[in-house]
């Protein structure tokens, strides 16, 4: 039997969970049994001969098909035919088979993967390149093997926990949450947008673990430990049992934290704290009926544009207007597209940005793209109609950009006029406050705007030159930087003095150890993850405004986000019961 291992990442999302590995890098291919009997050894063996052979005839029938019409991808068959019939690979398989009593498919999985992973720690570039046939032969082997036991990501019939080497936004938003218990992904930080899905579908998850995707095998067994950032795979009976004992002690806290929820959002001495909730998928909005929430104080719409491009207006209408029926009369706030950086664009820009977090994204995208922009803030306008939508432009960054977008949001509104199409002539209209050059001015934009809600990812990244989504630089990401602190209370002051409200949509605010400092520091309205709710909650519940403002006024105090992070541990360590301390 393999001997555990325990790999360290970044914790993104909490929780534990106990499951058997899938690899998405092997092209969704699930390894359903690991081992066999020593007097199926023979049997086995002769599968693996089997397999080779038809996938050697496979490989041979293509390279005839093409010819010499396309000599590149000839060349690239011959390569792949090489590899499989390499004798010394069938044979390290065969040994997998007959000395550890692997299965076929385990073992042709472990040998390729060694060599996966020798190959990419290569510096020769021609060598590292051989990385991505020697996946193409692991995935020709193997569903050879399986035939029509091929297991596909989308029809999975048993629940795993996802091993990667990344995730796109865009992947995480199809993850079917009854299936996909859990995730752990090669490379990400804590704000990434994948590692912000994940909270919001409620599944542990790790990322920043390097070589995860390589060194886990299909049908591994495998430990999500989203609270320490850890991964064991192939854990011993005792690991196994003490983490089962976790997971049980888990879902009783959790339940008894729900029954919280319905309680009011209010600190100890009388202080209303509002709480909103943070949205990527329609699906969501449901679970929100259970949690008691002020309304949804960021929707981010363009998971709607990444899960189908061409949904125009109409695509977007409906889903905004299904959105608000579910909501019922609770205010959302619907973020514009914000496409580009670690998203994407759903296939509509012909370029490929060297520094994408600092190109064209966001509103600059939707500038550069005026028809998708304004398909949406017409089907924004026509569904404010139908419930209480509030409308947020991310990254601006100066007066001229959103002097901009609200021209273009007048001359929408003026056709929707023409059209006799109804909708609120008095919609609200706020900017995220995410770039430091928009902090710095917040008291020249606030009276141009009816609210501010500030993404802390984003502000941070950008104020730290620290990309939120790079595991290497991970340890410089830190919300609680004196920097980003005086950029949060200048904003504040920003919005008191203009008279309008100022709240926080960034995942500083689902985070426990933040929230007694932003409530400090003046913010009353918090729009967190949906699953960060509940503990957020009975969190408030324990805290007095005037303890936070004192605490708040001593990590302004201090040169450094070390000693401020020391701080607020040491208030929790002082302040809160046991069961609440980090």
């Amino acid at each position: 039997m393999r001997p555990m291992e325990l790999k360290k990442g970044i914790a993104v999302s909490p929780g534990i969970v106990i499951r058997e590995a899938f690899i998405l890098d092997s092209e969704e291919i699930r390894i359903p049994e690991r081992f066999i009997e020593k007097e199926q050894i023979e049997e086995e063996s002769a599968r693996l001969e089997a397999a080779i052979a038809e996938s050697e005839n496979r490989l041979d029938q293509d390279i005839a098909q093409l010819g010499s019409k396309i000599q590149i991808n000839t060349q690239i068959l011959e390569i792949h035919r090489q590899l499989v019939g390499d004798a010394v690979l069938k044979n390290e398989i065969l040994i997998g088979i007959q000395e550890n009593q692997y299965t076929a498919e385990h073992s042709v999985s472990r040998v390729l993967n060694k060599y996966i992973k020798k190959f990419e720690r290569m510096d020769s570039q021609i060598i590292s390149e051989r990385v991505h046939d020697l996946y193409d032969v692991e995935k020709l082997i193997l569903t050879t093997l399986l035939g029509s036991r091929v297991e596909h990501l989308d029809s999975l019939e048993r629940e795993v926990v996802l091993v990667a080497r990344n995730l796109t936004p865009a992947q995480t938003a199809k993850l079917d949450a009854t299936w996909v218990k859990g995730f752990a992904t090669d490379i990400g930080g804590k704000t990434s947008h994948t590692a912000i899905m994940a909270k919001a579908l409620g599944i542990p998850a790790v990322v920043g673990l390097e070589n995860i995707s390589t060194t886990v095998v299909g049908g591994d067994t495998l430990i999500i430990d989203g609270f320490r950032g850890v991964v064991l795979i192939n854990p011993d009976a005792r690991t196994l049992a003490d983490y089962r004992d976790k997971e049980a002690n888990l879902v009783k806290l959790r339940q008894r934290l729900r029954k919280d929820v319905a309680l009011p959002s209010e600190t100890v001495d009388g202080y209303p704290i509002e709480l909103f909730a943070n949205i990527e998928l329609i699906k969501e909005v449901h679970a929100l009926a259970n949690l008691n929430t002020a309304g949804i104080g960021l929707f981010r719409t363009e998971f709607i544009h990444l899960q189908n491009p061409r949904s125009g207006e109409e695509g977007h209408f409906q889903h905004y207007q299904a959105t608000l029926k579910e909501i019922g009369q609770l205010p959302v706030t619907f973020r514009t597209l914000d496409l580009g950086a670690d998203k994407g664009d759903g296939g509509r820009g012909p370029w490929v940005e060297e520094n994408p977090f600092l190109g064209c994204r966001s509103i600059r995208y939707c500038f550069e793209h005026p028809d998708l922009f304004r398909d949406q803030l017409r089907a924004l306008l026509r569904a404010s109609a139908h419930g209480s939508v509030r409308i947020m432009l991310p990254m601006v960054g100066a007066i001229a950009e959103l002097d901009r977008a609200l021209n273009m949001l007048d001359q929408v509104k003026e056709d929707l006029r023409n059209d006799g199409i109804a909708f609120d002539e008095n919609v609200p209209v706020g900017v995220m406050v995410e770039i430091p050059s928009l902090a710095m001015i917040a008291d020249l934009i606030a009276p141009r705007v009816d609210f501010f809600s500030v993404g802390t990812n984003d502000l941070t990244q950008y104020t730290l030159a620290v990309d939120r989504g790079n595991e290497n630089v991970a340890s410089l990401f830190d919300p609680g930087h004196p920097a980003v602190l005086r950029l949060l209370q200048q904003t504040l002051r920003a919005g008191e003095a203009a008279g309008i409200p100022v709240s926080l949509c960034g995942e500083m605010g689902s985070e426990p150890l933040y929230v007694p400092l932003l409530i400090g520091l003046g913010f009353r309205n918090l729009s967190v993850s949906p699953t960060s709710i509940p503990e957020v909650k009975r969190l408030i519940r324990t805290i007095k405004v005037y303890e936070c403002k004192a605490l708040a006024k001593r990590c302004l105090a201090h040169t450094d986000g070390l000693a401020i992070t020391a701080e607020l541990k040491d208030w929790v360590s002082d302040k809160l019961p046991p069961s609440m301390r980090f």
